[in-house]
Formats: C-alpha cells, sequence, structure tokens
C-alpha cells in the first residue's frame, strides 16, 4: 500500500512539473546583429545603402575610411553613402563597430558618355569676375547639401520627378573650345515655367541666383541626403521653409548655362553627389520622422 501511494505521488508532481513548464513563456533567442549592403556591386557616382539590424543603439561605422551617416529605420539603422565619381576599381570596404565581418562593394567601372555642346561664349570661358561668382555659388550650394545631417524629414519613398532624361549622371560635356566638364546630375525635359516639385520632405537650405545653375533651390531631406534643383525660371519658396513630398519649388526653366528650359536634379548624400535614378531605387525606410524645424 505504501509503495503505491509513494508512485500515485511521484506520478502527480511529474504532471504538475510538465503542466509548469507548458504554461512557461518561451524565450527567443536575441536577434544577431547582422549588417546588408546594396548594392554590392557599384559604379563611380552610384549610392550604396548599409542596413544594420539587431543592435540596441544608433551603430558606428566606416565606409572607405569615412564615417556613415546612420539614422533610425522601421527596423534597425540605416545610412546611404556615395561611391566617388572618380572611383577607381578598388573594392570599398564597410566596417560596422562591434561586428566582426566587414562588407565588401566591388567597384566596376564605367565609361561615361561625351557630348559637345554650344553655348555664349561668356558661358564657356567666364571673365575673372564671373569665375570668382562660380566659385561663390558652388561654395553656397555645398554648404547647403551639407546641412542635410540629422534625422530623416521624410517617411515615404522619394519620387522621381517627371520627364524624358535627356541628360544622365556623369556625361562628360565639352563647350565650344574645348572646356570639359562631368555633369553631376540628371536632366529632365520640362516645358518653361512647369511645376518643379521636391522629391521627398525636408527643410530649404538654399535659394540662389547662380551664373552656372541659374535660380537654384536646395532641399536637406535629413539622414546626410539633399537635392538640389537648378536652372529654374523662378522659385516659389525661401530658405528655412519647411516642404513636404511634392510641394512646389518654383518653375522649371532655361536661366544660366542652359540650352533650352528643362530640369537638373541633383542628390548628394555622405560622399558626393549621386545618380539621382540609382537613388531612386533604393529601399529606404526611415522610422517616423521628428517635426523639422525652421
Amino acid at each position: 500500500m505504501k509503495l503505491r501511494f509513494l508512485s500515485m505521488v511521484t506520478l502527480a508532481t511529474l504532471v504538475a512539473v510538465a503542466s509548469v513548464a507548458a504554461a512557461a513563456p518561451k524565450v527567443t533567442p536575441k536577434a544577431a546583429a547582422k549588417v546588408t549592403v546594396t548594392p554590392r556591386s557599384a559604379r563611380p557616382g552610384d549610392p550604396v545603402l548599409v542596413t544594420v539590424t539587431g543592435v540596441k543603439g544608433t551603430p558606428d561605422g566606416k565606409a572607405r575610411g569615412e564615417a556613415l551617416v546612420f539614422f533610425a529605420a522601421k527596423t534597425g539603422y540605416q545610412a546611404v553613402f556615395a561611391v566617388p565619381i572618380d572611383a577607381k576599381d578598388t573594392p570599398i570596404t564597410v566596417e560596422i563597430d562591434g561586428i566582426a565581418k566587414p562588407q565588401i562593394v566591388q567597384v566596376r567601372q564605367v565609361t561615361f558618355p561625351d557630348a559637345k555642346v554650344v553655348v555664349e561664349d561668356e558661358m564657356a570661358n567666364p571673365p575673372k569676375a564671373e569665375r570668382d561668382r562660380i566659385d561663390a555659388d558652388n561654395a553656397a550650394i555645398i554648404a547647403a547639401v551639407g546641412k542635410a545631417n540629422g534625422d530623416p524629414q521624410f517617411a515615404r519613398a522619394f519620387r522621381r520627378p517627371f520627364g524624358k532624361v535627356t541628360s544622365g549622371f556623369g556625361e562628360w560635356r565639352t563647350f565650344n573650345d574645348g572646356h570639359r566638364s562631368q555633369h553631376l546630375g540628371l536632366d529632365l525635359a520640362a516645358a518653361e515655367g512647369s511645376k518643379v516639385i521636391a522629391i521627398n520632405a525636408g527643410t530649404v537650405t538654399l535659394v540662389r541666383d547662380c551664373f552656372l545653375a541659374g535660380n537654384v533651390v536646395v532641399v536637406a531631406h535629413g539622414g546626410g541626403i539633399a537635392s538640389a534643383y537648378y536652372h529654374l525660371s523662378k522659385t516659389s519658396v525661401a530658405e528655412g521653409d519647411v516642404v513636404k513630398l511634392g510641394a512646389v519649388l518654383g518653375g522649371a526653366g532655361k536661366t544660366g548655362r542652359a540650352t533650352g528650359p528643362h530640369l537638373h536634379l541633383s542628390v548628394r548624400v555622405p560622399g558626393g553627389f549621386i545618380d539621382p535614378a540609382a537613388f531612386m531605387k533604393l529601399r529606404l525606410a526611415p522610422a517616423a520622422p521628428k517635426t523639422a524645424r525652421k
């Protein structure tokens, strides 16, 4: 009888233990830190997107030895950097602190097309006074696009403006007597005065009448990303304005060094100006933006 009693107690104990184990919540293993780089093979002038998941705080990292500008994404953190327009075929190393294995981006060479452009001689060979103005214009544009660090002000995908591409990024142009320069943007066909809209939300950091670029508007989107709109017939915003995706910035035109009305769109990210067409393909997924300040 005693043995039978002990057996029943033992059985009851085992059942109770099993019930407690079944009721206990399952412990999900902590996700390991992961780095994803897109694309893995890029051309000079291409943007590269770095996504880091499985980390508690904003990561620190470098690409080409330069610090990455990370921002909070819907899952993890993201950063964009430029493959320089003059990059050679040397692979780019992406290193994230605390993650042992670096990521490698292969750089493939490309031959950019050449085009001959005839403009007024003053635009091809500016006098000394205008060359000084050009230097000041370029400095102002670089300073304006450099104000794009900080949290993203956008939450939606970037939207490419309408219009047929008339000149691509990286094209070499020979003006009149042989002066050459490289095209660091995308030219889109547009009727004189047609609306030019912001490719995403941001803050206007420059409105300026430039000698070569004509009427210019620069929008800083945050996350190190800025866009610039050249040759406008008029501008409809002021510096400090906070704009939404699709906001009207001005009208398309042919001010500055232009052969006809069109929109020149430039996009800059940390490391330099990049091909806007390639940039539009990146899968950026920022967290909900904070309210932008004027």
